[in-house]
């Protein structure tokens, strides 16, 4: 393992055998005149190692670790002394300090993101959709890229991260990988988050992101008119592919469930609400709030569709279709049912907190429960004011204002 005078050595140090005959095992890292001994945790009987290979001999359970144990250390030495040789800051000390995460000096941005995906790909399921990882998944792959192409590296530390970075990323997601200005922001805004991590594990003293402004614009956001809604329901499909998903999206117009939380409904979580009455009573795979939802007549019929009265109670509610499939079809039914709309699952979502609910006079609050929402903030962005809904309420004024001119003659 030598190279530039650099050298990597596990032996035994025999000086240190314990009464039970077993001798521990040294890492030895030398680089030009320095040398530094550093303790495995792993000791064996003496007679068990080659000394010609380094290795434990045999394939017992305990050799297989050891030998992992000590590919896995040399593989990564060699990347780091390689890292820092290309920096042209090469020191024994804080490649050691490298190795064991101790030097916080040094820590990189791709590190730091690597550090916080692995965390929450470990949570999937139990706090976190998948759904949700691609994202942040999605984010590290575009940091690659950009670093590459601006800083000619393959990674920057994060001392040397400035606002500059963060307003030249944001350049990049819009011109090179012709991003929306809210994708865009929703991945400066994920990257910040990930930077606060860095704070909170002392990898940073502070983000220098922290005075760049990410916000998102107003959008024109896609939902179903009722009008729309009756075209698709009364729409014949010769596939039976797209009958399944036309209902799976109406399931989701007419109780606001995302396509996650659909996916995983069972007979299980219909049960009698508190009127007595058919509800949906689940908990949000994303957030983990609980979701109690009433069943409407259009939602219950679907349900008879296409399960019998005897299910048991985890027998899962429908068929589906990964996500992915299931927007690709959306998009042939919106053009066999020449709606010029980009449908897609959160559409339904949208539909059933517009034109559903609120048109229909629930308040914020209510829909913001049946989402499973935590707060009405987010509601908001799901229920939009429609034109009808203010045709409506402008109505119910002027015959308010009416009455009142009339009592006034």
């Amino acid at each position: 393992m030598a190279k530039n005078n650099f050298n990597i050595l596990f032996w035994l140090f025999k000086a240190k055998t314990n009464k039970k005959g077993e001798t521990p095992i040294y890492l030895r890292i030398s680089y030009e005149t320095s040398r530094k001994n550093i303790s495995t945790g792993f000791a064996i009987i003496s007679n068990r190692w080659d000394q010609q290979k380094g290795l434990v001999r045999g394939t017992k359970e305990d050799a297989v670790q050891i030998n992992n144990y000590i590919a896995h250390t040399k593989a990564r030495l060699m990347e780091l002394f390689t890292e820092m040789l290309k920096e042209g800051d090469l020191n024994l000390e804080i490649l050691i300090d490298r190795f064991f995460g101790k030097d916080t000096a040094n820590h990189t941005l791709l590190e730091l993101v690597e550090y916080h995906n692995n965390d929450f790909q470990a949570r999937i399921g139990t706090d976190y959709a998948p759904s949700t990882f691609e994202k942040y998944d999605i984010l590290r792959r575009k940091l690659e890229a950009f670093i590459a192409l601006t800083y000619q590296k393959k990674d920057i530390r994060l001392k040397d991260l400035t606002i500059k970075f963060m307003a030249d990323f944001d350049f990049y997601l819009k011109n090179h990988d012709g991003n929306e200005h809210n994708t865009a922001t929703k991945y400066l805004k994920n990257l910040k988050k990930i930077l606060g991590l860095g704070i909170r594990n002392k990898w940073l003293e502070d983000s220098p992101f922290d005075h760049f402004k990410a916000s998102y614009k107003d959008v024109d956001r896609i939902y179903l008119t009722l009008h729309e809604l009756t075209i698709i329901k009364k729409k014949e499909f010769r596939l039976e592919r797209l009958t399944l998903v036309r209902d799976l999206f109406l399931f989701q117009c007419y109780t606001g469930l995302s396509y996650s939380d659909m996916a995983k409904l069972t007979f299980g979580n219909i049960a009698p609400g508190i009127d007595g009455t058919k509800w949906i009573i689940t908990r949000r795979k994303k957030t983990d709030v609980r979701a109690a939802i009433p069943l409407l007549f259009e939602a219950e019929e679907i349900i008879d569709r296409y399960n019998n009265k005897d299910a048991n109670s985890n027998k899962p509610l429908f068929d589906f279709y990964s996500l992915q499939k299931f927007n690709a079809y959306l998009h042939e039914i919106a053009e066999l049912c020449e709606i010029n709309k980009s449908l897609t699952s959160h559409v339904g979502r949208r539909t059933f907190a517009t034109t559903i609910a609120l048109a229909n006079g629930i308040g914020l609050e209510t829909i913001s429960k049946i989402l499973g929402h935590t707060s009405t903030k987010i509601t908001a962005q799901y229920a939009v004011v429609s034109d009808l809904k203010i045709s409506q309420d402008m109505q119910g004024l002027r015959d308010k204002l009416e009455e009142a001119r009339k009592k006034g003659n």
